[in-house]
């Protein structure tokens, strides 16, 4: 199955009135799988444990074989104001659970974080959804879409924190939750090293990190 032009003009247009940089369609057998990612979602990241991670999302093997059912992909990259310090970017999460001894720079931190948590509430994940529908309506209806890093539909109205229902209950956002793509074994930089693109290099120094989601089409 090919793409038609007519609809990838369709996603352009959508993606840009989203808030999107850019969009790439590709071969979904260039996303790269590795059994191994997830270790980077059980230990050191605090989204773990909410129900777009493991254990509530389908294990890496799982989605290596539905992945295989996919042809088309579609690499969204968001537009972003978020600028991160170098001392921000290489203590993320440190600073998430052991506040900085600095104020000031305890301050920039949760300034930072509300950022990524408010433009993934606000941008990220309903432009991903909506890219989603507009696939489903041109035709492609297995298309779903996948989101980067917790989610964050429960974050509090200071987007200073998120209440994921986690393993205590169901998800308050059935519907709209999708599968964080790290946690389905996606390497997100080979992925985008085999499509010749570049991430910035860490830890980011006074830079906007490159936000992207992916789509799978058929």
């Amino acid at each position: 199955m090919n793409i038609p032009k007519k609809d990838c003009a369709r996603f352009e247009s959508e993606a840009d009135t989203l808030g999107a940089n850019s969009i790439k369609l590709f071969r979904a057998e260039d996303i790269v799988v590795e059994n191994r990612t997830i270790l980077k979602c059980i230990f050191g990241c605090n989204g773990y444990g909410s129900q777009v991670c493991p254990p509530f999302i389908p294990t890496v093997d799982e989605f290596r074989r539905m992945l295989a059912e996919y042809e088309w992909a579609l690499l969204i990259h968001w537009e972003s104001s978020n600028v991160f310090s170098r001392e921000v970017s290489e203590n993320f999460i440190k600073y998430s659970v052991v506040p900085a001894e600095d104020s000031k720079t305890q301050e920039e931190f949760v300034s930072t974080l509300k950022t990524v948590i408010r433009e993934r509430k606000e941008i990220i994940q309903p432009g991903t959804i909506e890219l989603e529908k507009l696939a489903w309506s041109l035709g492609y209806n297995m298309a779903l879409g996948t989101f980067p890093g917790m989610c964050t539909w429960c974050a509090n109205s200071d987007c200073s924190d998120v209440a994921c229902a986690g393993s205590q209950g169901s998800c308050h956002q059935p519907t709209i939750r999708r599968p964080c793509i790290m946690g389905l074994g996606i390497r997100m930089d080979k992925t985008l090293e085999k499509l010749g693109i570049e991430l910035p290099s860490f830890p980011l120094s006074d830079e906007i990190p490159s936000q992207y989601t992916l789509i799978l089409l058929d």
